[in-house]
């Protein structure tokens, strides 16, 4: 442990590492594989497995494996955990390679930088063997994940049987091929544990963090939501202290976000520089510029030292930002969500070690799917569960642990995981370059490129979007694209002010050796939607006409609860 204790200090600047962490660092060092390790948020589980990995380089003996690909359910974690990765490796040496690899950042298609973050279906298309990106080169990526270290971080998110079922045929052919992997995670309840592992079993390899961290947040719940019937309902109590204090919001859906992002803005007189709003409805590039604000505007940590900025601080977000973002709020207001959502949410808020919070739970409208984009179900136990445990510490991790175990029953589908096991044998075998037969959720994506359309209509503007389209380069599109959900897509085309009127299909020309856009009017021979619409399809590009976009707020119409 002496070791440990001194690699900490010196290259992570913590004199006191948790018992967790230097439990993790003799456990991964002695090969203790499969592994989990169950932590409460801001208890630096990041650096529990990225410690035993880094000292290889500093002794350079590389015992463990010589890289590692650490697998994030979202983008924007993966982005947000590649900087702090990056800081700690510039301290042991510049030549340590990071490098993010998913749709937005496409820097490592094999897999063979010595640290690869990335996104698990990116993981999941390099292990089958199953990815466009790397041409005919398909045995690169499955051949440098069989010589890494895989840690899959956040790993309870996903909250989809059938994405757990991916999770767990990949867990179990990674056990078979005696590949390590880490399973970290601060609110997995303990059926999907026991669905996970079930197969492969984790013996004495389990590691838990401490029980209670030296912060606190007094936890309140309200009677009634926080909109209702469209409307914010804010007193001058609670936006008193959201003027005094750095804020959080997380509010369940887009529409309820943006709602109270223009009050609040509007209510306080707020500039641009001290609120922001957070979504998954924003271009790229947009998106990008408002986590970075996000994170500039709350208390944050740099080189190991907390940050607070001057001013008023607020935040409105969806749960994009539920986890990965190292920030540390001093009032979170949020929805009602499922135990395990608002665990993270409380994460953001008093996260560093001695600090004070306030955490306010609003309840939720529960009609016209305002429950979306959860089930009734868990927000009535979640509920239940809280007006029964009237002192529950929410920074309590023995309390946290029950807290989810008895009001959430996540779990792999097992007969969708013996199906999947087949589908991956079949690709690592039979290599193919697009993964047709590999799907990471059952829900399909939809591309949207945001454009400011030309005036008028028919011929002459659909040639004049082509020539947009031609003069514009590939990164300047896609900076200006975002990747919704078709249930998004499909109601912007039904919208009477069609703000999805245009397809764009890219063919190949021959003498060129270029591809070339082909804009289609989706209205011209069929001018309305209807139930079996053809015209709307998973995994095509469509254009946002921009007056239906604004920077701060993203898309504006109210057409899905996806978040």
């Amino acid at each position: 442990m002496k070791d440990a204790k001194l690699f900490y200090n010196e290259y992570f600047n913590i004199d006191s590492p948790h018992e967790h962490q230097l439990n993790m660092w003799s456990t991964i060092q002695d090969e203790g594989f499969p592994l989990l390790l169950k932590a409460p948020a801001g208890s630096g589980k990041t650096e529990a497995v990225l410690a035993p990995f880094l000292a290889q380089f500093v002794t350079n003996n590389f015992d463990i494996a010589p890289r590692m690909i650490y697998v994030l359910p979202m983008r924007v974690l993966v982005n947000n955990v590649a900087q702090r990765i990056k800081k700690y490796t510039k301290k042991i040496s510049s030549h340590i390679s990071v490098e993010i690899q998913h749709g937005d950042v496409p820097n490592s298609p094999f897999f063979i930088a010595d640290i690869v973050v990335t996104t698990l279906d990116q993981f999941l298309y390099g292990f089958a063997r199953s990815s466009g990106q790397v041409g005919r080169h398909l045995d690169i990526p499955a051949g440098a994940i069989a010589s890494s270290l895989v840690v899959f971080d956040e790993a309870h998110m996903y909250r989809d049987g059938f994405t757990f079922s991916i999770m767990r045929a990949l867990m179990e052919i990674l056990h078979k091929s005696h590949i390590p992997f880490v399973t970290m995670t601060a609110t997995m309840p303990e059926s999907l544990e026991n669905s996970l592992f079930e197969n492969i079993g984790l013996k004495d390899n389990k590691v838990m963090g401490e029980t209670l961290l030296e912060n606190d947040i007094k936890l309140t719940i309200e009677k009634e939501p926080l909109c209702l019937d469209g409307d914010v309902y804010i007193t001058d109590e609670l936006l008193s202290k959201i003027k005094s204090n750095k804020t959080l919001i997380v509010v369940n859906q887009v529409k309820r976000a943006q709602k109270i992002y223009e009050e609040i803005k509007t209510m306080l007189g707020l500039k641009d520089d001290e609120i922001v709003l957070l979504h998954s409805r924003f271009t790229r590039s947009d998106r990008r510029q408002h986590e970075e604000k996000a994170i500039s505007i709350i208390p944050h940590k740099e080189e190991g030292e907390i940050v607070i900025p001057k001013g008023t601080g607020v935040v409105v977000s969806t749960q994009v930002l539920e986890a990965g973002i190292d920030f540390s709020a001093e009032l979170l207001i949020t929805e009602l969500a499922p135990a395990d959502s608002l665990i993270q949410r409380a994460g953001r808020c008093a996260r560093y070690e001695g600090e004070t919070g306030e955490m306010i739970i609003f309840p939720i409208e529960v009609k016209d799917k305002g429950h979306l984009p959860y089930e009734k179900e868990h927000l009535s136990k979640t509920l239940e569960w809280l007006q029964k445990n009237k002192g529950f510490n929410i920074k309590n991790f023995n309390e946290t642990c029950s807290f989810v175990d008895e009001t959430l029953d996540y779990r792999a589908n097992d007969y969708e995981a013996r199906d999947t096991l087949i589908d991956l044998y079949e690709c690592v075998l039979y290599a193919d370059s697009e993964p047709a037969n590999i799907q990471l959720r059952k829900s399909k994506p939809v591309t949207l490129i945001v454009l400011d359309i030309p005036e008028g209509s028919g011929e002459r503007v659909r040639r004049k979007i082509e020539e947009i389209i031609s003069q514009s380069t590939k990164p300047l599109l896609k900076e200006n694209s975002l990747e919704v959900d078709i249930s998004t897509a499909w109601g912007l085309f039904k919208d009477e002010n069609r703000p999805l009127q245009w397809e764009i299909q890219w063919k190949y020309n021959l003498d060129r050796k270029t591809p070339e856009p082909s804009v289609i009017d989706l209205f011209k021979s069929k001018r309305k939607p209807d139930e079996d619409d053809a015209r709307i399809g998973p995994f095509r590009t469509y254009i946002l006409d921009k007056k239906h976009y604004k920077q701060d707020k993203g898309i504006e119409r109210d057409v899905s609860p996806i978040i």
